[in-house]
């Protein structure tokens, strides 16, 4: 019968790694890698690529500019990072002012103002009315006092136009694409009124404004389709109890920064997003897509951005060849006479 026996390990050897427990302590961890909460690449504008960053799984502290970076190729970009919730923001508030939606009307005048009230003091807000014609109830303006006067005197009445309503929102925003823009829309509506979700979500986002949906709406599908593409998001609520929703408006835009960067010449491209903070680095891989016709990148041809120089070369190209013939022409005519 054969037997095993269990070596005894060398004495010498258990006090060497003793003494290298004792004097070499253990490392302290490094920060916990997670993937960003959301990374949306919106449309490149004038050579300029805006990137939306949810933070929200890193510290509730706001994100240092210096601890976002981007690369491209393996290459680090020079970067603008600027706070959602900053002075330059500008609001488009969007209330559903219809007769079918004036069940809601009360909390979403609440939640709005309330909105506005804590906004950073340099933000500026319109106020707009989700009825048949859509109206604008407060022009864009700093401070909160006109703006929350304009909420709480909606009344309901008519029918809605979301779509049109939002358009209208978007009008009272400043032209430059640089400096954040919400528009913000409070409704009781499934949909938009007839605009398919994607080209809702396509025309907010070329326009660089991120859309915030709060709604009653038994069916969130619809606005979870246009809210995402524009960096923005859904929140969801229900008539019982709307106020986590309106509470997660200002929470989730305080989480989000806008990330620019120069379009590289040659697109699409992919891109790595990464925010280092102490206690956690948080990251996403991207594409930045072709340049559309809204908007212009380093990489587009020169006559595609001006549709009337391709026309204006080839009338050129022809006068220049009107005149060289006409002048071979009569070249061979005085050569003719000459000879006779």
């Amino acid at each position: 019968m054969s037997s095993s026996t269990r070596s005894r390990p060398d004495p010498r050897a258990v006090r060497l790694a003793a003494a290298v427990l004792v004097l070499c302590p253990a490392l302290p961890a490094g920060p916990t890698a997670v993937p960003l909460a959301d990374a949306t690449v919106l449309p490149v504008v004038d050579s300029r690529v805006c990137v939306v960053v949810d933070v929200e799984r890193g510290s509730t502290q706001p994100v240092p500019p210096d601890a976002v970076s981007v690369s491209v190729g393996g290459v680090r970009q020079p970067v603008a990072v600027v706070p959602v919730m900053s002075d330059g923001l500008t609001v488009g508030i969007v209330v559903d002012a219809s007769k079918a939606g004036a069940a809601g009307t009360g909390p979403w005048q609440s939640g709005a103002a309330r909105f506005v009230l804590e906004a950073p003091a340099g933000a500026r807000t319109a106020v707009v009315a989700d009825t048949t014609p859509p109206a604008v109830l407060a022009t864009l303006q700093p401070g909160p006092t006109d703006p929350v006067r304009a909420l709480s005197a909606v009344q309901p009445h008519g029918t809605r136009d979301t779509s049109a309503a939002l358009a209208l929102a978007v009008r009272q925003l400043p032209a430059d694409r640089t400096a954040p823009r919400v528009v913000i829309l409070y409704t009781g509506a499934p949909d938009a009124g007839g605009e398919a979700s994607g080209a809702l979500a396509a025309r907010l986002a070329a326009e660089h404004v991120l859309l915030v949906v709060v709604s009653t709406a038994t069916d969130s599908g619809y606005w979870s389709g246009v809210t995402r593409p524009t960096g923005g998001f859904l929140a969801p609520a229900v008539t019982s109890a709307v106020t986590p929703a309106l509470d997660q408006v200002a929470t989730s835009l305080r989480a989000r920064y806008l990330v620019s960067f120069p379009a590289p010449a040659r697109l699409p491209v992919d891109a790595s997003v990464r925010v280092d903070l102490k206690d956690v680095t948080m990251s996403a891989d991207v594409v930045v897509p072709r340049a559309t016709a809204t908007g212009t990148s380093g990489a587009r041809d020169p006559a595609s951005r001006h549709p009337w120089v391709p026309v204006a070369v080839l009338a050129t190209a022809i006068v220049v060849a009107t005149v060289l013939l006409v002048g071979a022409a009569l070249r061979l005519v005085g050569a003719m006479v000459r000879r006779t």
